[in-house]
């Protein structure tokens, strides 16, 4: 079985812990992305590359924080980069992460709207969301 159909269906009972070395680095790979400043890093770059003093100014955050922030995402592979004479361009290496992120932000404001919870920040992604065309695979 390929291995990308192991990671959409349910194992057979029994076979769960021939899943846990994907489990792993799933888990390793969310640890990656478990940081506020990391989001808005794939966030930005997840449909143009931008340079770290680009995404420094964007996101509210010094360069070398940024820089920290990229060697984590770097490291976990959501993240390449490429150099263009002294700069470094950095870009998303699959869409499917951000589908995933995108997928769980959307949960997180159906969540809140269900208990009649106001979310601000919620309330500006679903705009923007709306308003951006959705990537083509």
């Amino acid at each position: 079985m390929q291995i990308h159909k192991l990671a959409q269906t349910p194992a057979p009972a029994g076979q769960t812990a021939d899943l846990k070395p994907l489990f792993r680095m799933h888990a390793e790979l969310c640890k990656a992305m478990a940081n506020e400043h990391r989001q808005a890093i794939l966030h930005v770059i997840c449909s143009d590359e931008k340079c770290v003093s680009d995404l420094a100014a964007e996101i509210g955050i010094s360069v070398h924080n940024v820089s920290q922030h990229l060697r984590v995402l770097k490291e976990r592979r959501l993240v390449a980069s490429r150099k263009e004479g002294q700069t470094v361009y950095y870009h998303v290496t699959n869409q499917k992460f951000m589908e995933a992120c995108s997928l769980m932000r959307q949960a997180l404001i159906e969540q809140h709207q269900e208990q009649g919870e106001s979310l601000q920040a919620a309330e500006l992604y679903d705009a923007r969301l709306r308003a951006t065309p959705a990537p083509s695979a």
